[in-house]
């Protein structure tokens, strides 16, 4: 039989750091006669990465892409299949995979674009797991390549306007990649296991509503907004119940997991996650403090850094907990090994 193995991580971080501070004197804090330090009270984000005008998906997509491609000892010809996973995208349309393979130089593979927000990295990976274990890929590079700055609104004119957009004070920007490649194996130890649920009924609270057919052109739509507070607690409870049933189902003995990650929002919701499961601190990553929400990325930043600094090693077998939260609103769990 074939399982699916991770073989190449990558990251790409735009050089610009921008801390809490700035991004209040931007938004008109002084203006609107704001205390100062609001953002990094409401967010635990002390400092994120902002790309640089002029800077696409795809640019920050294929930079990761090539720093997973070169750990994993790969050429761009050896990819079959591309992905690109992402909430920021360059256009409509085409797929922004095929701008990612054309500044990648992919030129023999299938490419796909896959959008589930926050969980799109995580759907991407069940994808191709399945691709991969059916025989008809061997190496699948998955990319992300967020630019979520795009979509923060930075001028106001009331403090009501500012209290509608409190979520974005955390947002970030960032590439994240990964290679996963077929291996014939014995049994299903090792296989990649995925558990994912939607809860259609809130799909609207959250959303970014600008560039489809219900809001064309609508310029105000265009911007992120924040979840009511009823509804953030209902998908919380929702999620945390999940967790536990995945957890029950995947039969996961934390002392076997290197590292937990739950979802990289606020420094808060991790908190929480942390204290309602029950995750041991020195082996759960939390990086929205320094980088912010780079939503779709956090998974394969997160990986890539912690193999940089030797807390992972491809190869080892060292088992992974991933876990994801998006507005839709969709949960789900990712279990693996590196």
């Amino acid at each position: 039989m074939l399982k699916a193995v991770l073989s190449g991580t990558g990251h790409a971080l735009p050089e610009k750091v921008v801390t809490s501070e700035d991004l209040e004197e931007s938004m008109g804090f002084d203006k609107l006669k704001l205390r100062k330090g609001m953002a990094k009270l409401l967010s635990g984000v002390s400092e994120r990465r902002i790309a640089a005008p002029g800077t696409n998906s795809s640019d920050l997509a294929a930079e990761a892409a090539g720093m997973a491609l070169a750990r994993a000892g790969m050429t761009p010809r050896d990819v079959e299949m591309v992905i690109f996973a992402s909430v920021s995208q360059d256009l409509i349309e085409p797929a922004t995979s095929n701008i990612v393979m054309d500044k990648a130089n992919i030129r023999n593979a299938k490419g796909i674009d896959v959008k589930n927000a926050c969980n799109a990295f995580l759907s991407s990976i069940e994808i191709a797991n399945m691709y991969i274990r059916c025989g008809d890929v061997k190496n699948v590079l998955i990319t992300s390549g967020e630019v979520l700055s795009t979509y923060v609104k930075m001028d106001f004119t009331t403090i009501e306007e500012l209290r509608n957009v409190t979520s974005t004070f955390s947002v970030g920007d960032a590439g994240g990649a990964i290679i996963l490649k077929a291996e014939e194996a014995a049994d299903e130890s090792g296989s990649i296991q995925t558990r994912f649920l939607t809860y259609p009924d809130t799909w609207r609270d959250g959303a970014l509503l600008g560039g489809g057919t219900m809001y064309p052109r609508d310029p105000e739509e265009m911007y992120a907004q924040n979840e009511s507070r009823e509804i953030m607690q209902l998908n919380f409870n929702r999620t945390i119940e999940f967790y536990m049933d995945s957890l029950k189902s995947f039969g996961v003995d934390y002392d076997d997991v290197a590292m937990f990650i739950p979802p990289q929002i606020t420094k808060y919701l991790v908190k929480q996650v942390m204290e309602f499961l029950m995750l041991p601190p020195e082996r759960t990553i939390c990086h929205v403090g320094t980088l912010g929400n780079i939503s779709t990325a956090a998974f394969p930043v997160a990986l890539s850094m912690a193999i940089n600094d030797g807390r992972l090693t491809l190869g080892s077998g060292q088992k992974v907990i991933c876990f994801g939260a998006a507005n839709g609103y969709n949960a789900c769990i990712l279990y693996m090994e590196i």
